[in-house]
Formats: structure tokens, C-alpha cells, sequence
């Protein structure tokens, strides 16, 4: 993992959102900034510009009113059209100043205002105030004189033109402003649109570089676990190229790879050990075997083993690059009990010494040099309880934890060959001992003929010589038994091989845990990026969600198909039989396969014939997943024509390979495809093989699901037929018993025939009752079935009546059943803590957390207001099981409903929750709406119970 702080996968995402905030946040700025200069441009137009005009236009008043006045009191001599005109003469300075003052800055305007007041002036000096004054004198002679010629009425006018002039002046200047700021506007628009595409290429960068960051380890990992899947070399290793959340996924994934490779190397080795052993003709041949193996297992300089003699002592066997002549390098004999060797035949059990006293053994030397020894061990090797072979191995190190569980691995397979070695030599020495006897009783024979004369004086030698011939049989008898024990032995040694398949079924029950766990968080999160409920994805940031979450999905497929063939091997595989419509069952073949035919412009025909039953009895989830194969195998190798599936009912079905008397139901799946070779037909029904490498190339796919098929099909009481011609197409006949009646009744039977399916396995295990017994007791009692799946849940089909599937699909979000209940999620792991906190605080629902069982106790106990709870089983101090059962004892929460999130997948796994207290179970990963619709599921019966007390 490269160096510096780990990035996780929020904060990468995060980062990315900051670096275009900033980038918003620059574009704010700078658009503030402009919007602040046009709004002082425009206040400078509105506050300047318009009090220019206005007051230009009030001057103009002005001086109208005073020549409106002045004519008005000339022809009338009345003091009142004098009032405008003395407001005007006494307002039109102040008027005129300010004005002066707003056009400080124009000097050209300046000099216009100037003139316009010299002209006010020159009318009022010339025209304004001597005509008034006339006419309060009473002249009446010089007021027609001075209308005669008017020479008021020529300055008025000029101050009109002039007044204009400058008004234009004005408008002139403010157009120009505001050609100015359009133009201002327009480069803002220009330098938003150019900022945009900026913001719009640091974001796309941005989010390629965080996206190649998250996908690459990913589609490392899972190109790494395909190449495992299809046979690959497990010495490949994924390369961490980052430190976040994907990059443990991918460390976790080489750790399990390291250990894979370990474990397979471990077994090679005691594989080829027990081969090794198996070629040794003696006890000491045997032993040196083993000291052999010891130097080259852990590099032993040294090494010797002993042997019991019938004294009782140990006598030296067999030794590695050890001079028997010289002492110091081991005794010839030891002693229970005595010197470390001798103690821990005593004790049974290894014993180890390091550091080594100084010169407690001599250094290992080579014609190179010398090296200092630094550990020795000595170890029992013990068989049902007896010591029978003791060894000690001089070493230039200790030895490792694992070198000792290989050691412990490598002795215990040893002292079972020790054992068939040993019984073997005392079976011949005593085959030995009877020819040896037979030899004599063959010689007194011929000496008894010889002297038959002598017969009498020889009775009682006679007598004696027929007991040692009883006692001869006897030894023989004992000879016979010890050959039965070295059968029995055998056996055991075939139960240890089974024991061994144990071990790698569980290995893959935990491997699925460990792999469910984190897939569960990465799929319900991709899932609710790829739906984009906030809206803050682009459509690229959904697709890059939904490729995760499909690819989340494979690897989900994958890990399924390989632990139902692990089943099926294990023989684990169990069939639960219940009534089955056929009808319904292939109609929903038909919708499942639709879209994927429509998709791939191929036609898909369903034909089912009218003689075939519409009920039979049989595990409908295992013929479904055997059409699904047979189905999807025919859409993906069929690119024209395209694919049939027909029903029909056989009386017999009799060919090379299967031969059954019993009414049959024949489900053919016929396509047009690429067909497949004779030489291939029996391959492609192997685990992870194909036809060959180049199928596997374009067609993809892992080679489990005709080999899962063939033994479910078997496991049912029938069989998979192919019939293909290369190039042409491929017809997949897949056989199962026409069974009619419950197979759980007293006369249960085929039709017409009383005989069982061959291979059939009912679900019933100690202490359960079968399939149709618990559906009778459901329906009697009114109560509701167990809801469980593995991974997808379809409405009543999976467990849910009609009723009750309609009333968790109705709940719609937002609504009353979901809004403000309280949910305790109980889970170690914060990644799916997170995953379900974030989709369901999207209803409106209040969460608790909690992670390990004590502290969900305490959360309890002070708590009564828990609606539901979603509980983990595999938690620190206290697990789930211990945790459901002490809260079913909780005052209040007998009845609250807790639905068990686990990744355990086994059948066991769900029988065993549902005991511990669980209402309903579901396995990783979670499926967002199956979670909703459970939930909303049992709220809705939780508040029915409420409201019926």
C-alpha cells in the first residue's frame, strides 16, 4: 500500500465536492463583484442622470412661469399672476445651482448652463421686470411700444433652444452609459460562460480521477477472484494502489489468497508425506522418512528418532546426518521420564529448548563452514492414546506457530502409517512363526511314520506337540484379528478424509460470511448512489454506482453458485417439498426471460402440453434454479433464431445414461446457438470447465452452473439430457418424478405407481417437522410462516400471502408505519451500520446503534420505546444468539419483532436464529426494498397485534 494518509472513499468524494465549491465560490465572487459595479452604475443613472433631466425641465418651468406670469399681469394688471411668476424668479437659482453642481465634472455643459443663465437674466433684466414695472405705473404707452417689437418673446425662445441643446447633451451622455454597461454585461456573460466551462472540466477530472481510484482496485479484485474461480494461479496478487476502503478489500482479498495458498500447500505437502510413508517397508525405513521430511521442512541440521523395544526402553531407530558412533550426537537408548526426550514421552506432548546452552550439541558444519544451533524439540508421536514413536530434531531456529501446526500435522499422519507399519511387520513375523511350526509338525510327521513302532512311548509327546499346535491356532486367530484391525484402521483413516471435507466446507461457509460482509455495504450504498435520490450525482456518477453495484452483484452470484456446489459435494444439500403450480411456475420462466429476449432481438417461445399436471409435489426453488441455468446458458450462446422451453409429461424415460419406469416431467430447453461438440458434452457438466478456452473468453460465465444443475437434477430423483449439433443448437432435457400427491402422506405416490422418486431427500430434520406438516400447523393456527430468503424476496412466493404482500408494498415512504419509529440497528461492522442508517433515516425513521449485544442490552433497559430491531450474529462479547435471547426475557420486548442481518448462509444458520428468538431472518447482502418491505411487514403486524388488545 503506498505511503501517506489513508484517503477513504468519503473523503475522496468529498474532496471533490470542496474543489468544486471553491470553484463555485471564486464564480460567486466574481459575479457579486459585478453585480455590485452595475448596480452603482445604475444607481449613478437614476440618482444623476434623472436629476439632470428633472432639474433641466424645472428650469424650463421656471422660466415659463415667469413669462406666463408676466403677460397674465401685463393684460390683466392682477396681482395674482404674479404669484408663479415671483416663485419661479425666486426658485429658479437654487434650481439652477444644483444643477451646476451635478454637471461639475462637464465643462462643456457647464459653459451651456452659463449661457442659458445669462439669457434668464437678460430676459428678466429686459423684459421680466420692465414690463411689470410699466405696468404699475400705469404706462400704457410704453408696454404697446414694447409688445410692438416683443423683444421678450426672441430671448425666450432662444433659452428654449438652448434649454434643448443642452437636454440633448445629457441624453447623449447617459445612452452612452448605458451602452457601457450592456457592454460590461456582455463580458460578464462571457467570462460566466468561460468559468463554467472551467468548473465544468475541473469537475469532470475531478471525478474521472476519484472514480479510477475506487473502480481499479475493485476490478482488480474481481478479475483476481474470477482467475481463482476458473482455475487461475493463486499466486497472483492484487496490487494496492490506494488507501481507502477498496484498498483493505484488496488487502483482505491477498491475505485470503496468502492463506488459500498456505492451507493448499500444507495439504500438498501431507498428501505427499503420506506417500512417502506409505513406500516404507519397516518401522526404522519409516522413520527416516520422516527425519527426512523434518530437514526439509524446517531445516533440521539434526535429527533422531526412537522406538519402543519390548523392555520398555527406547532404542535409536533411524537418524539424520548423525554418526551412530558418536555419543555426543544422541544415546543409542533413553529411558521414559529421563533427560528431555525421555519427558515428554511422559508427558505427551512436544517440548521445546531455545536458546540452546552453550556447547549443548555440537555446531552443523559443511565443507563451507560451521553455523551455531539455537533450538531443539522433541515430540511424541501418539496413536489412540499410546506413545509409539518419539523424535528429536536439532534446529538453527525455533520453530514458527504454523511450522509447529504442520509439525503436529506431519506427526499425526505419521503415527497412523507407524501403526498399519507395525501391525503389518508383527502380521508377518507371526506368518513367520506358523510357517516355522508347520515346518516342525511336518518333520515329527514323518518322524512319528518313521517310528511307528514306537507310538505308544510317545503319546504324551504327542499330546504335547497337538497343544502346541492349538496354541499355533491360536497365534494364527490373533494374526487374523490383527488384520481385521489393520481394516479398521483403514476405515478411520477414510473418516479423517471426511473429516478433511468437513474442514473445507466450513472453510467456504466462512469465506461466504467474510466475502457477504463487506459486499452487504457496498451494494445497498452503490445502490442508493445509482438511484440518486438528493439529485447530487451526474448521470456518469450513476452509471459509475450502478457498475459497481452489478459488479457487486456477480461476484454475489459467484459466491452463491460455489457454495451450493460445495453442498452438494458435502452432501449438505436438502430438498423441501411442497406443492408446486406448473403452470404458474413456468409462466414465471416466461416473464423472468422476456425482456432478455427481447433485448437480444431473439424470439422465446413456452410450450406446455396439455397432459402435463398443473400441481405436483417437488422443491420448486430447485427446479427454478435449474431452468434459470439451463435459460440463461441458452439466451447467452444464442446470438440468431432463438430459444423454446416445453413442458410434457413421459411415462418413461429410458436412454444410455437413465433408465426410470415411473411417470416423468420433461422440461426441454432448446436453442439455436453455437451448439456443442461430442467430445465437450461431457466437460461442460464438470465444475468451473467449459467447451474450451475460447467459450470462456467471449461468453464469460464460471463453469458451476451445469455442473450445479446436473447434481440438483439428480439429487431430485432425475437427470439432464443433451442432444447438440455443433453450429446448430442445443436441446437441455431436464427430468424430474410427475410426483401427485404429498409425499408426507400416509399414501403418498406417483401417479399410478406407489413407488418414491430415486435420491429424493425431504426436508425433515430432528426435531423439525417436514414442509407440508408446517404449512398445515400455519394454516391451522392462523399464525404467519417464518419469512426468510437468501437474496430475493417476490411477494407471496417467498413466504408473504397476497394480504400481507399488498400491505408492505403500500406503505409507501413518508407514510404513517415507517415515519418516526424507532429502530436499533445491532451490528460490529460500521460499514454496514453506515449502509443501513443511510437508507433508512431517508422514511424518517428515528435509528439507534449499537455494536456487540452488551451494549445493546443496556441501550434496553433504558430505552422501552424500541419499535424493531435489526440484529448482527457474528459480534464481539456477546453475539447475536446469546443477545436475542436475553432480550425475548426483557420486560416489554417479548413480542417486538427482530429481524436477524446476518452473513451466515447456511440452513443451520437461520434454524438456529429462529430458536435463539428471531422473527424473520435474511442473509447478506440486503436487497434495499426486501429490508423496507420486511420492515414495514412487521411494524404493520406489531401494530395490528397493539390494536387488537
Amino acid at each position: 500500500m503506498p505511503n501517506g494518509a489513508k484517503w477513504s472513499i468519503r473523503t475522496k468524494i468529498v474532496a471533490g465536492y470542496i474543489v468544486i465549491i471553491i470553484c463555485l465560490g471564486v464564480v460567486l465572487t466574481m459575479m457579486s463583484s459585478r453585480v455590485n459595479q452595475l448596480e452603482e452604475e445604475s444607481r449613478y443613472i437614476n440618482d444623476h442622470d434623472l436629476e439632470v433631466h428633472n432639474l433641466t425641465n424645472a428650469l424650463e418651468k421656471h422660466v415659463l412661469d415667469m413669462e406666463t406670469g408676466q403677460r397674465g399681469f401685463a393684460l390683466t394688471g392682477e396681482e395674482s399672476y404674479l404669484v408663479p411668476y415671483n416663485d419661479a424668479a425666486t426658485q429658479w437659482e437654487s434650481d439652477y445651482n444644483e444643477l451646476l453642481s451635478l454637471i461639475a465634472g462637464n465643462a462643456l455643459q457647464q459653459s451651456n448652463l452659463e449661457t442659458i443663465k445669462t439669457g434668464i437674466q437678460g430676459w428678466i433684466n429686459d423684459a421680466g421686470t420692465p414690463v411689470i414695472q410699466m405696468k404699475r405705473d400705469g404706462n400704457t404707452a410704453g408696454l404697446t411700444r414694447f409688445f410692438a417689437s416683443d423683444p421678450g418673446k426672441q430671448q425666450i425662445d432662444q433659452l428654449r433652444t438652448e434649454l434643448d441643446a443642452f437636454r440633448t447633451s445629457e441624453k447623449a451622455l447617459t445612452t452612452a452609459r448605458i451602452e457601457a454597461t450592456s457592454a460590461s454585461n456582455e463580458r460578464l456573460l462571457m467570462m460566466m460562460i468561460s468559468v463554467w466551462v472551467l468548473l465544468g472540466v475541473v469537475s469532470i477530472l475531478t471525478a474521472i480521477f476519484i472514480s479510477r481510484q475506487i473502480v481499479r482496485t475493485i476490478n482488480d479484485v474481481r478479475d483476481t477472484v474470477r482467475g481463482i474461480a476458473t482455475g487461475g494461479n493463486l499466486k497472483t496478487r492484487i496490487e494496492i494502489q490506494s488507501r481507502d476502503e477498496v484498498g483493505e478489500l484488496a488487502e483482505a482479498a491477498n491475505e485470503l489468497l496468502d492463506h488459500v495458498q498456505y492451507e493448499n500447500w500444507v495439504k500438498d505437502q501431507i498428501a505427499q508425506a503420506a506417500t512417502r510413508f506409505q513406500e516404507a517397508a519397516d518401522a526404522d525405513a519409516l522413520a527416516a522418512i520422516l527425519l527426512t521430511k523434518g530437514n526439509k521442512w524446517f531445516h533440521a541440521p539434526y535429527g533422531i528418532a526412537y522406538l519402543q523395544s519390548n523392555d520398555g526402553t527406547w532404542h535409536r531407530a533411524a537418524s539424520f546426518a548423525v554418526d551412530n558412533k558418536e555419543a555426543e550426537l544422541g544415546t543409542e537408548m533413553i529411558q521414559q521420564g529421563r533427560g528431555l526426550t525421555g519427558q515428554c514421552i511422559a508427558e505427551r506432548r512436544m517440548l521445546e529448548l531455545h536458546p540452546l546452552p552453550a556447547d549443548y550439541v555440537r555446531n552443523v558444519s559443511s565443507g563451507l563452514g560451521q553455523a551455531e544451533l539455537q533450538a531443539m524439540v522433541a515430540a511424541p508421536v501418539i496413536f489412540e492414546g499410546k506413545v509409539i514413536t518419539v523424535v528429536e530434531f536439532a534446529l538453527l531456529q525455533p520453530l514458527t506457530e504454523q511450522q509447529k501446526h504442520l509439525f503436529q500435522q506431519l506427526l499425526d499422519i505419521f503415527a497412523v502409517t507407524m501403526n498399519l507399519v507395525m501391525t503389518r511387520m508383527e502380521v508377518e513375523q507371526l506368518y513367520r512363526d506358523s510357517q516355522s511350526m508347520n515346518h516342525e509338525l511336518q518333520v515329527q510327521s514323518e518322524e512319528l511314520q518313521v517310528q511307528s513302532e514306537e507310538l505308544q512311548a510317545q503319546t504324551e509327546e504327542l499330546q504335547m506337540q497337538t497343544e502346541e499346535l492349538q496354541m499355533l491356532n491360536e497365534r494364527l486367530e490373533q494374526g487374523k484379528m490383527a488384520a481385521e484391525s489393520t481394516a479398521i484402521e483403514l476405515d478411520k483413516y477414510a473418516q479423517q478424509l471426511q473429516v478433511s471435507s468437513r474442514y473445507k466446507s466450513e472453510f467456504l461457509a466462512n469465506m461466504s460470511h467474510e466475502l457477504r460482509t463487506p459486499l452487504n455495504s457496498m451494494l445497498i450504498l452503490s445502490q442508493i448512489l445509482a438511484e440518486n435520490g438528493s439529485g447530487n450525482l451526474a448521470a456518469k456518477e450513476q452509471e459509475y454506482a450502478s457498475i459497481i453495484h452489478s459488479s457487486g452483484k456477480d461476484l454475489l452470484n459467484l459466491i452463491n453458485d460455489i457454495l451450493d456446489l460445495s453442498k452438494v459435494e458435502a452432501g449438505k444439500m436438502q430438498l423441501e417439498i411442497n406443492p408446486i403450480s406448473v403452470t404458474a411456475m413456468v409462466e414465471q420462466m416466461e416473464r423472468s426471460f422476456r425482456e432478455t429476449a427481447a433485448l437480444r432481438d431473439l424470439y422465446f417461445k413456452v410450450e406446455v402440453d396439455s397432459k402435463v399436471p398443473d400441481l405436483i409435489y417437488s422443491d420448486e426453488l430447485r427446479i427454478q434454479q435449474v431452468l434459470r441455468n439451463l435459460l440463461s446458458n441458452a439466451f447467452k450462446f444464442t446470438q440468431t433464431g432463438g430459444v423454446t422451453l416445453q413442458v410434457e409429461k413421459m411415462n418413461r424415460i429410458q436412454n444410455a445414461d437413465y433408465d426410470n419406469a415411473q411417470p416423468m416431467l420433461a422440461f426441454s430447453v432448446s436453442d439455436t446457438g453455437i451448439g456443442i461438440s461430442a467430445e465437450n458434452r461431457d466437460v461442460i457438466f464438470e465444475a468451473f470447465r467449459q467447451a474450451d478456452g475460447a467459450t470462456a473468453r467471449k461468453y464469460g460465465g464460471t463453469g458451476l452452473g451445469l455442473s450445479i444443475s446436473s447434481q440438483l437434477a439428480s439429487l431430485l430423483g432425475g437427470t439432464i439430457h443433451l442432444e447438440s449439433k455443433l453450429n446448430e443448437g442445443s436441446i437441455f432435457t431436464f427430468y424430474i418424478p410427475c410426483m401427485v400427491t404429498d409425499p408426507n402422506s400416509e399414501h403418498a405416490m406417483f401417479e399410478m405407481n406407489d413407488s418414491l422418486p430415486l435420491n429424493r431427500t425431504l426436508f425433515v430434520e430432528e426435531g423439525t417437522l417436514s414442509s407440508a406438516d408446517r404449512l398445515d400447523s400455519y394454516m391451522t393456527s392462523g399464525e404467519r410462516p417464518l419469512l426468510h430468503t437468501d437474496h430475493t424476496l417476490s411477494g407471496a412466493h417467498a413466504g408473504l400471502s397476497a394480504d400481507d404482500a399488498a400491505i408492505a408494498q403500500s406503505q409507501a415512504p413518508g407514510t404513517d408505519i415507517l415515519n418516526g419509529k424507532k429502530i436499533l440497528i445491532v451490528d460490529d461492522d460500521i460499514r454496514n451500520v453506515y449502509a443501513l442508517t443511510s437508507m433508512l433515516e431517508r422514511y424518517s425513521m428515528n435509528i439507534v446503534i449499537s455494536q456487540n449485544g452488551r451494549d445493546a442490552l443496556e441501550i434496553l433497559h433504558m430505552d422501552q420505546d424500541i419499535d424493531l430491531i435489526l440484529m448482527d450474529i457474528m459480534m464481539p462479547e456477546l453475539d447475536g444468539y446469546e443477545t436475542m435471547k436475553t432480550v425475548r426475557n426483557l420486560y416489554g420486548y417479548s413480542e417486538v419483532p427482530i429481524i436477524v442481518l446476518t452473513a451466515k448462509a447456511m440452513k443451520e444458520d437461520r434454524e438456529k436464529s429462529v430458536q435463539a428468538g428471531a422473527t424473520d431472518y435474511m442473509s447478506k447482502p440486503l436487497q434495499m426494498q426486501d429490508v423496507l418491505q420486511r420492515v414495514r411487514y412487521w411494524l404493520h403486524q406489531q401494530a395490528t397485534r397493539y390494536s387488537a388488545h
